[in-house]
């Protein structure tokens, strides 16, 4: 009775959260059903690595070496590490090549062949006569080839806050500290199911976090969205803003008309990624609708900000994406709609300034 009170309360939380993610994943109707799907293999290899480490714990109490011991000892080497590498998986917001499968298939591939050498050799691990765990050199594979892993999804990390995601980034790299603490306790302090049950949490709160980005994010270019935008205005002091930057495209009618729709959107997005590449720390871009954005600086001095935007324009120019843009000084004591509209007065004498000039040409 002592050994299932065991077993149950150390693995419990960690299953009821499998469960429930999984409800989730088949309701969310939102979101891209391709990305959700991609939690699925790593509940799926989470749910069978509690069931073999509870079968080890299990037939770690009997007082000889058991067969069925040996092969969960096996199976949870092996997992820990395809749990990993479904993780990285879940990470990746396109789909993932057929050389990049393969490269991320080998460190957890060659773990198991490594593991599964066990049933020829003692050197990854034995079980003696009392039934007590011996582990050999072999058996900290999973551990090294884990780290291959976690150096990738840190990349991830640092590539998402380069990118502007940092919200998400600082959420991977606390995922990332998580689970290196839970597999040390596992080692070091020989606890168990805390490995489990911090992949599980890791995963949950990920899939809050994407869940709440769809609706805080335009879908078409990923920056983030015009209610995003007020939000953020209604709880800002603005004592930190330094400038407000409007961004309105030329001609997209026209492209929309002549090259139809999809070559608009891939004009927008190639509008976006141009500006949100070239923002600085510590500030923010919406795409208020259609073809106009807003570019929110905070503690960025005025001549750094003019510096950044004749950048945009030249990078957007060097594109072929013809684009306006407004720039005025965050003054304090004025109201937003105040700045906005000095923003947006400013944008219009540089469209109508780019007319004059012929810089607001048709795309070819």
């Amino acid at each position: 009775m002592q050994l299932a009170f065991q077993i149950v309360n150390v693995d419990f939380i960690a299953f009821v959260t499998i469960v429930y993610l999984l409800i989730f994943l088949r309701t969310n109707r939102a979101y891209d059903r391709s990305v959700l799907g991609r939690f699925v293999p790593s509940l799926v290899l989470l749910a069978m690595l509690a069931i073999s480490d509870n079968i080890d714990y299990y037939y770690s109490w009997k007082p000889e070496p058991h067969f069925i011991r040996k092969l969960a000892i096996m199976a949870g080497y092996i997992l820990r590490v395809y749990l990993l590498m479904a993780a990285v998986f879940i990470l990746k917001n396109k789909t993932v090549s057929l050389r990049d499968r393969i490269l991320l298939f080998v460190p957890a591939t060659l773990n198991a062949l490594i593991i599964l050498s066990a049933f020829f050799t003692d050197r990854v691990f034995f079980l003696d006569a009392d039934n007590v765990l011996h582990r050999e050199p072999l058996s900290f594979s999973p551990h090294a080839l884990s780290l291959i892993y976690f150096f990738v999804v840190l990349g991830i990390a640092v590539r998402r806050c380069i990118q502007g995601y940092r919200e998400e980034g600082k959420i991977l790299i606390v995922a990332l500290a998580t689970v290196l603490v839970a597999v040390t306790s596992e080692i070091v302090l020989k606890t168990r199911g805390i490995f489990i049950s911090s992949v599980s949490l890791v995963l949950t709160f990920y899939y809050l976090y994407l869940h709440m980005e769809h609706y805080k994010r335009d879908t078409l270019t990923g920056v983030l969205n015009r209610m995003s935008f007020f939000a953020d205005m209604s709880r800002r002091k603005c004592t930190d803003v330094t400038a407000l930057c409007e961004f309105d495209m030329n001609n997209l009618k026209l492209i929309n008309d002549t090259q139809g729709h999809a070559a608009g959107d891939r004009a927008i997005i190639t509008m976006a990624n141009a500006i949100r590449n070239d923002l600085p720390g510590h500030s923010y871009l919406y795409r208020m609708g259609g073809d106009e954005f807003l570019a929110l600086f905070c503690k960025t001095d005025m001549q750094t900000v003019q510096f950044i935007i004749e950048k945009i324009r030249a990078e957007l120019a060097a594109l072929d994406c013809s684009c306006a843009i407004g720039l005025t000084e965050w003054t304090a004591g004025q109201d937003f709609q105040e700045i906005y509209n000095r923003a947006d007065r400013r944008m219009y004498e540089d469209k109508q300034r780019m007319r004059e000039l012929g810089l607001a040409r048709p795309r070819a």
